[in-house]
């Protein structure tokens, strides 16, 4: 169940980079590379590496706290995000 949760919030997540015109190119970027590796995951046959989980855990945390003021939408999607990826144990 959670991984069906996780492929719906990037979903939402591409939604909405898509949607967000005002968004800085950097903190794009980072949500972009964010995705990428969380689809790298979901894809991978074993369990991420503690050490590809822990890149990924810190990443979306800090895309958490970059969008928190600015864009509280996709603030609330990366932690969803961050929650679903706990939940899978990366």
């Amino acid at each position: 169940m959670p991984k069906k949760a996780l492929q719906q919030q990037l979903t939402d997540l591409h939604g909405a980079l898509a949607s967000t015109a005002e968004l800085d190119p950097e903190l794009r970027t980072l949500l972009k590379e964010v995705a990428g590796d969380i689809e790298n995951v979901l894809g991978e046959e074993t369990p991420a590496a503690a050490s590809t989980a822990d890149q990924l855990r810190a990443r979306v945390q800090r895309a958490t706290v970059d969008f928190e003021a600015e864009h509280p939408h996709l603030s609330h999607i990366l932690g969803d995000l961050a929650d679903t990826l706990s939940k899978l144990g990366i």
